[in-house]
């Protein structure tokens, strides 16, 4: 392991193909900031699963939520839950520039972790790979297999280079403090 992510065959490959056949609509996915939601292409290009959501899918949260033990953290799994799915389908030509998951918008719970899982990729894929940058701003490349997962913070800047042929597909999930977001909750 290194300080910038983990890398894990964690998830049931057989509970990603369930959610790659779901027949839910695909949107263009939005690029999100403190004031709200937009479709940017310039910023990122992919189609999203908005049905594909973490309740329907407990035993892949509780899977993911494993890779807490590979980090090195005091922290225990138990104390966090898998609130967001992005299911995202990227097409040649798609991308999401560089970027940091962490979103701080007054009086919401805040992101502690990213995943992105790498469900299924065509026989002739080619770009469209997940880089993250360390401190010094050095691009580090994934390369994740099929079924493979990287975790990592959402305060680190990556990004997902243009699809230059075939398609992509991946489950991206960010899980929370279960204090802090039943906090927030409750504030609605």
């Amino acid at each position: 392991m290194n300080n910038l992510f983990v890398k894990r065959h964690v998830v049931n490959y057989d509970k990603l193909l369930e959610m790659k056949a779901d027949a839910s609509e695909l949107k263009d996915a939005k690029v999100t900031s403190v004031n709200g939601g937009i479709v940017n292409k310039e910023s990122r290009s992919t189609k999203l699963k908005e049905a594909i959501i973490p309740s329907a899918y407990p035993e892949v949260c509780n899977q993911l939520l494993d890779m807490i033990l590979m980090w090195p953290t005091r922290k225990v799994k138990q104390e966090f839950v898998v609130n967001e799915f992005n299911y995202l389908i990227y097409n040649e030509g798609d991308h999401f520039k560089r970027h940091k998951d962490l979103i701080d918008k007054p009086g919401k719970a805040k992101r502690v972790f990213t995943t992105s899982t790498l469900i299924s990729q065509s026989d002739d894929f080619e770009g469209g790979d997940l880089i993250v940058f360390d401190e010094e701003d050095n691009a580090i490349n994934t390369s994740l297999e099929v079924g493979e997962t990287v975790f990592f913070l959402p305060t680190t800047y990556h990004q997902v280079t243009p699809v230059t042929k075939g398609t992509r597909e991946v489950l991206v999930a960010w899980f929370y403090e279960k204090g802090d977001l039943l906090i927030h909750q409750n504030r609605i």
